[in-house]
């Protein structure tokens, strides 16, 4: 009887340890493995998040969302999104693109309330394809190309609007304006990642639609989507919930604001952003809430570039999915999309570091996790 329940005992564990096989055939702890990740690179925080078709499958949140206060990061902490800020632009002008009141290879000047040239070439029209495809021959800026205070930190309460720093900075005699900020190539003949080209951008969609940006993505991403707890001010958002940005000596920065917050200043969270993921899941449409069409998803996947992948602002990674990394001061996150599988995953962190981005190792985890459903 005890040899019989003894084969009885054994045969049980080989079913479990068999099932533990079939849901983690590679035998990684993906959770344990990007705390370990964090605590080598001194990484305050991470959340991530892995969808399929309509639901979460896998969220993770790992370390403080403030260290010195021994607040935990958790699926409600706000982060701001960098440059995964510029796919909610890209989806503003191809929205107006869809209601004929854009069209993407005309002279941006006709949608802008002043008229804009490289003066290097100052007979060919600049177009919101080229700025879309950052091919405008808009500078990134670096730092070597010497404009002053482009990266500026704001409170929420001083940031100024688009038109009133913008003109400054890109038409010859602007207070800030320095040669540099026009490159020596034709707009259209060259790809340069453009902050400012995008900004521009974000112009033409408030002149077009009459609204601030913020407020347009807002009433037509933000709400359909209900994203109810993200948003550029942070005046309107819940300032508890807000990550505590960090140098890369782990010193803590107070929360701020860029002058181009069209392309990296939206703030959102697991829950909401996990929204964003699904619509492009299901063709556009989020709870019953079309925000873009099909056809209009498939031309802003489109790739322009074969060589870097981008498609309109979005970034095809020549494999199998499509997104965009952002990272600045205090952030680093990443969104991407696997269309033919209907699954996508986001990673966001509030410290600069490289391991949330593509090839690095939490960025490889979460993808690994994201490979089990």
């Amino acid at each position: 009887m005890k040899k019989c329940i003894s084969y009885l005992f054994f045969g049980f564990m080989l079913i479990l340890i068999s099932d533990c096989e079939k849901e983690n055939p590679d035998g990684i702890n993906v959770e344990a493995e990007i705390q370990k990740s964090m605590d080598a690179e001194r990484i305050p925080s991470v959340v991530a998040c892995v969808v399929r078709g309509d639901e979460i499958v896998w969220e993770g949140t790992f370390g403080f969302a403030d260290v010195y206060l021994s607040k935990q990061a958790n699926r409600q902490t706000l982060y701001n999104l960098e440059s995964v800020s510029k796919l909610f632009l890209a989806i503003t002008v191809m929205q107006l693109w869809e209601r004929g009141m854009i069209d993407l290879e005309a002279d941006i000047n006709q949608y802008l309330p002043f008229d804009v040239r490289n003066p290097n070439f100052p007979d060919q029209k600049i177009t919101p394809h080229m700025l879309l495809t950052h091919t405008s021959s808009l500078a990134w800026p670096r730092a070597e190309d010497g404009i002053p205070d482009f990266y500026h930190f704001f409170s929420y309460e001083d940031v100024p609007l688009i038109r009133e720093w913008l003109p400054d900075y890109i038409i010859p005699g602007g207070t800030y304006y320095r040669s540099n900020v026009w490159k020596e190539f034709p707009p259209g003949e060259a790809e340069l990642y453009s902050n400012i080209g995008t900004s521009l951008l974000a112009l033409a969609v408030e002149n077009i639609s009459g609204e601030d940006y913020r407020d347009y993505c807002v009433e037509n991403i933000l709400e359909p989507l209900e994203m109810n707890h993200s948003g550029f001010r942070i005046n309107l958002l819940n300032e508890e919930l807000l990550a505590t940005p960090y140098y890369n000596n782990n010193y803590p920065i107070q929360q701020f604001i860029y002058r181009i917050y069209p392309a990296g200043n939206l703030k959102s969270n697991i829950g909401d952003f996990s929204h964003f993921i699904m619509v492009f899941l299901n063709d556009g449409v989020y709870n019953g809430k079309r925000i873009l069409e099909y056809q209009t998803i498939e031309k802003m996947f489109e790739i322009q570039n074969p060589a870097s992948g981008v498609s309109l602002l979005w970034q095809n990674c020549l494999g199998d999915c499509i997104g965009h990394t952002g990272g600045g001061t205090g952030f680093r996150t990443h969104a991407e999309w696997y269309p033919d599988s209907n699954k996508g995953l986001f990673i966001f962190s509030n410290k600069y570091n490289e391991s949330v981005s593509p090839g690095g190792r939490i960025y490889e985890l979460v993808r690994l996790e994201c490979s089990r459903y």
